[in-house]
């Protein structure tokens, strides 16, 4: 079977006002404001039948999912595997984010990019761990756009060694703002039981262990906010849970079958489901998700 081979796309985006808004107009005299982010794109195999969009954890990027992409567009899906802001080959300080206003509008210009040759075709979105998370803020704040939506591993309990001020004397002297690098703080052992997995995230140079103060509560607001609100997004919701999953309990996952999801527990799963063993048979209950979902 032929591999399929991608193509990037630098979207040339506008820049974030601290809240995550956008920031000021670009203007042909100036690049002042412009924002370039990193969008590895797929094309389906044969007639297109829709979008898929997939978004990466914390520390990650989207490259790490070629071959989950390559199998969508076997059924057809012309997908997308951004770089979020401050993640691999896309501009920006290294894990930082200005929050869901953000990466909801990226999100958005990733799918539009996607489906400008296909107004009225299904969008699919899948998101992994962290990238769950803004998968799930997303749909519900544009609902009705996704037709089918995948939560590999959502982490609903942001748990990050955010920066805190020091105390005593330091601290009326110095000032943690909202840039203030961080430490995702997640061991291999956790992502993956696999040896070559581990060895893999290890040696990746595009992968990082930063976040920023203001990604880290943006990442706890969210937390505390959407899961409740799944039924708005106006799509079929999928979880899938490794079992052996240290960042994200059964516990956690209820809240989102409470509202409406369904989900899929993979036995022995750590937090990565599409690396090493059980990745292939990950893949193929996404595809079959989206293929029974991903209609209008």
């Amino acid at each position: 079977m032929a591999t399929v081979d991608y193509t990037v796309t630098n979207l040339e985006l506008r820049a974030s006002s601290d809240s995550g808004e956008a920031a000021q107009a670009l203007t042909h005299q100036s690049m002042e404001g412009l924002f370039l982010l990193h969008v590895k794109e797929l094309a389906a195999a044969g007639e297109p039948r829709g979008g898929a969009t997939l978004v990466h954890d914390a520390g990650d990027h989207g490259g790490r999912y070629l071959e989950l992409a390559r199998r969508l567009t076997r059924d057809g899906w012309a997908a997308a595997l951004p770089d979020l802001r401050g993640h691999g080959e896309s501009e920006g300080e290294r894990g930082h984010g200005a929050g869901i206003t953000e990466v909801s509008r990226d999100l958005a210009e990733v799918q539009n990019h996607l489906s400008y040759r296909l107004p009225n075709a299904p969008r699919v979105m899948l998101g992994q761990g962290l990238g769950a998370l803004y998968g799930l803020a997303f749909a519900v704040e544009n609902p009705g756009t996704l037709q089918a939506l995948v939560l590999a591993a959502p982490l609903l309990r942001p748990e990050f060694d955010l920066p805190t001020a020091p105390g005593g004397l330091r601290g009326m002297f110095k000032k943690v703002g909202p840039r203030a690098p961080g430490s995702i703080g997640w061991t291999p052992q956790q992502w993956s039981a696999d040896e070559d997995t581990r060895s893999a995230l290890a040696a990746d140079p595009l992968r990082h262990d930063i976040i920023t103060l203001r990604a880290g509560q943006e990442a706890q607001r969210a937390a505390q906010q959407f899961p409740e609100r799944l039924a708005q997004c106006e799509a079929a919701v999928l979880v899938m849970l490794g079992t052996e999953d240290p960042l994200v309990s059964s516990g956690d996952a209820e809240r989102l079958v409470a509202a409406g999801a369904v989900l899929l527990l993979v036995e022995g799963g750590r937090h990565d489901l599409f690396h090493g063993p059980g990745a292939e048979e990950a893949g193929e209950r996404v595809a079959a998700w989206f293929d029974e979902h991903g209609k209008f």
